[in-house]
């Protein structure tokens, strides 16, 4: 019997996870793309080792890989063919279900280099594109590494493009960028991108900038074809969950907010843990926290910088320091939040 528990015990600790599925398909516009293979990384810096790679994609451009549960964000290449694909949802979070993952092709052209007029900095110009098209009002995003998956402010952020889709960043110092494109359809600077919303991962990341040079290149984007009501900053499947009602000092409900949480009191100097899709006509939301532990839960108009007068603000009340303490996997409902403008009255 002793013997028995013994190889029980061990084949429970040597079991790997039990392994999920992500399936998809890669497409330029609406065509199927055969022949790519799919790599799996564990941030968005694909010049690392995968975790796992995907089988080509077939005639219909559909792709399948068994992993183990955790994050993953999805690239494809072809060096022959000059393409790239991306998923816009990336990082992708597998548990035990299986998952849907759509990539998207881009043409991929090279960087050109060219002097710049201070040889102590570096400088990166361009241009964002759509179907081969110059882009408006997309902003280029600049950020030093991928350890918050390429999201929120970043490093440095440009002028929104003109009609010619121009961007460029002067005086940086030489180093490795990540170039990211975007252009939300409520142009907004920041915030989660959302259907119809276009995003374009530069496919030279990182982009090494050196002193003396500029480097010139073109960012592809695409459009994103469905929106998902899971936060931009935390896509965990599973987790704690807050919904509820933002509403008004009168108790109507407020559409187009955010609503966030932060593990510290301090709030608007850095990305939150976590952000909601905006709050509907009827006020309500729902933010995936994606772990236990203490946040600082409240609602804005606007995502990005601190709050200013006039933006509609309101924190989370039922605690004198506007935390709220969830356990794993624990579901809060019918939350509200009363949000006004900010005065300096």
């Amino acid at each position: 019997m002793r013997t028995l528990l013994m190889i029980f015990l061990l084949l429970v600790i040597t079991l790997p996870a039990a392994a999920a599925t992500i399936e998809g398909r890669i497409v330029d516009g609406d065509e199927p793309v055969s022949g790519l293979k799919v790599f799996l990384y564990r941030d968005l810096d694909f010049t690392r080792e995968p975790e796992f790679i995907a089988a080509p994609s077939d005639a219909e451009g559909y792709f399948r890989v068994e992993v183990s549960p955790g994050s993953y964000a999805l690239f494809a290449s072809d060096e022959k063919r000059r393409l790239f694909a991306f998923c816009g949802r990336n990082p992708v979070t597998v548990d035990r279900d299986d998952v849907w993952a759509g990539l998207q092709v881009v043409p991929v052209s090279g960087v050109r280099v060219v002097g710049y007029d201070d040889e102590y900095s570096a400088a990166i110009e361009g241009v964002v594109e759509f179907a081969g098209k110059p882009l408006a009002g997309a902003y280029v995003y600049l950020y030093l590494d991928a350890a918050d998956d390429l999201k929120g402010q970043g490093y440095r952020l440009s002028m929104p493009t003109g009609a010619d889709g121009a961007f460029a960043f002067d005086g940086l110092p030489e180093s490795s960028y990540f170039l990211m494109a975007r252009k939300r359809m409520n142009d907004q600077r920041v915030g989660p991108v959302l259907e119809g919303d276009y995003l374009g991962h530069f496919a030279g990341n990182p982009l090494v900038a050196k002193a003396g040079t500029t480097s010139r290149v073109v960012i592809p984007t695409v459009r994103k074809v469905r929106s998902q009501l899971s936060s931009e900053t935390i896509t965990q499947a599973t987790g704690p969950v807050v919904t509820g009602r933002v509403l008004d000092a009168e108790g109507h409900p407020l559409a187009g907010l955010h609503v966030f949480a932060y593990t510290d009191r301090v709030i608007g100097h850095k990305r939150p843990a976590a952000l909601s899709a905006p709050t509907g006509n009827d006020g309500r939301f729902r933010l995936s926290l994606g772990q236990p532990g203490t946040f600082f839960i409240g609602a804005r108009q606007e995502y990005g910088d601190s709050p200013t007068p006039g933006e509609l603000f309101g924190m989370y009340d039922k605690s004198a320091d506007h935390g709220l303490t969830v356990k794993a996997d624990q579901v809060v409902n019918d939350m509200t939040i009363i949000a006004e403008p900010i005065s300096l009255d």
